[in-house]
């Protein structure tokens, strides 16, 4: 009777963790990509975002000037928890997003460390990558951080207890999604979610097929690829309402003698996307907070 019970117990256990997993899978997914140098037409940088989330935040653009530091515009989620930087770009052409460590449970995911990066003191404090890297030890939040400038890409894995690892290139490609890449953190993947793992490897699929002539009307094609059907595709429409979706697309070129060029779509729950493309010149940075605020009307 007891072993009987203690068979129950276990099989219990295990479907309540596989449960859990498919829970954070559903409502924290997204698929960051990149590329550089010779990968690119034009030897230019251009970093993009996906951002899968149950369709119950409103989004919105907008341009933070702070009273120390560079100004940024970037892509906010809110909802009757807050307001949260999902991906940005400051006026030194240094952009970053961010990807959910889907693979380690949630309540191990924060710090309390304020010396601790976030997007925006990234944002707000660094002008290049590798300022951005001199500060690794400061990387002590879960999650996954892409990171570009002009010049370079870098991809920084943060586990528990503030463990971290840098990939970083220079001329190529590279790719997140929502378990670890790195051969060194790979041990923290209990269970690498399928979703993650699909949309992983069809983005590197993408990339290679056109990597030296990746343009940025590339990225945006990768972005709407739906290849996998609705849960495990780079853009995710979801089988159920309780299914993830794509609610934002974040792309961002940056090229080495020209103003960065930016391409953002986003819905609100029960609207349909809007969009907005446009150059970030000199004269954008210059503009108040207000005139900056309607890029996304």
């Amino acid at each position: 009777m007891k072993h009987l019970l203690k068979n129950k117990t276990a099989k219990f256990v295990a479907t309540l963790i596989i449960l859990l997993l498919l829970v954070a899978e559903a409502a924290e997914s997204c698929t960051l990509w990149a590329a550089t140098g010779s990968a690119t037409s034009g030897n230019i940088t251009i970093l993009a975002k996906n951002r899968d989330w149950k369709p119950t935040q409103k989004h919105y653009l907008r341009k933070v000037t702070p009273t120390q530091g560079y100004s940024y515009v970037g892509l906010f989620a809110v909802d009757e928890n807050g307001s949260g930087l999902k991906a940005g770009v400051n006026e030194k052409g240094l952009a970053v997003v961010t990807a959910t460590v889907s693979v380690v449970p949630k309540d191990k995911r924060k710090t309390k460390d304020k010396d601790a990066l976030s997007s925006h003191k990234i944002l707000t404090s660094f002008s290049s990558v590798d300022e951005v890297l001199a500060n690794l030890d400061r990387f002590k939040r879960v999650s996954f951080y892409m990171i570009a400038d002009k010049e370079k890409i870098a991809v920084v894995e943060v586990a528990p207890g503030g463990k971290n690892t840098v990939r970083v290139v220079d001329d190529g490609f590279i790719a997140q999604t929502n378990h670890y890449i790195s051969p060194k953190m790979q041990r923290y993947n209990i269970k690498i979610p399928s979703s993650s793992k699909t949309r992983y490897e069809r983005i590197i699929s993408l990339l290679q097929a056109k990597a030296g002539n990746l343009t940025m009307e590339d990225f945006v094609a990768f972005s709407n690829d739906q290849s996998a059907g609705p849960d495990e595709s780079i853009f995710r429409t979801g089988s159920s309402p309780k299914r993830s979706q794509t609610v934002a697309q974040w792309i961002i070129a940056i090229p080495k003698g020209d103003s960065p060029r930016l391409y953002v779509t986003m819905k609100d729950p029960g609207k349909p996307f809007r969009a907005f493309s446009g150059a970030l010149e000199p004269t954008f940075w210059r503009g108040d907070v207000a005139k900056a605020a309607k890029v996304d009307g």
